[in-house]
């Protein structure tokens, strides 16, 4: 096999892999609505910390990287819609370390 032939195959393997590595240990926020939602925060259960995230604009997304301990956790989120109606809904289970995942959470 071509020399040069090989080097662009391992080179295009190495990009697509770190492709879908760059988002592991996020949880990526879609607000699909049409309307803002405000008071958006992060919840760590076992953690106790809250990070907040604030409003997000309709049909906008937010990057949001996971803060691993060394023990693990689950992970909530909350926010408020335009009727002040507040939702909440886990949305990382079993967050570790040794297991970062990335996870999608639409608001509708």
């Amino acid at each position: 096999m071509n020399k040069n032939v090989l080097i662009g195959l391992m080179s295009l393997l190495l990009i697509s892999c770190s492709y879908f590595e760059k988002d592991k240990g996020k949880i990526i926020i879609n607000n699909e609505s049409a309307d803002l939602v405000s008071k958006v925060r992060i919840e760590y259960t076992s953690a106790k910390r809250v990070d907040l995230i604030g409003e997000l604009p309709p049909n906008s997304s937010y990057k949001y990287a996971i803060e691993y301990t060394t023990f693990e956790d689950s992970i909530y989120i909350y926010y408020t819609d335009k009727d002040k109606k507040v939702h909440s809904e886990n949305v990382v289970p079993y967050a570790a370390t040794y297991n970062k995942e990335r996870y999608i959470f639409n608001i509708k």
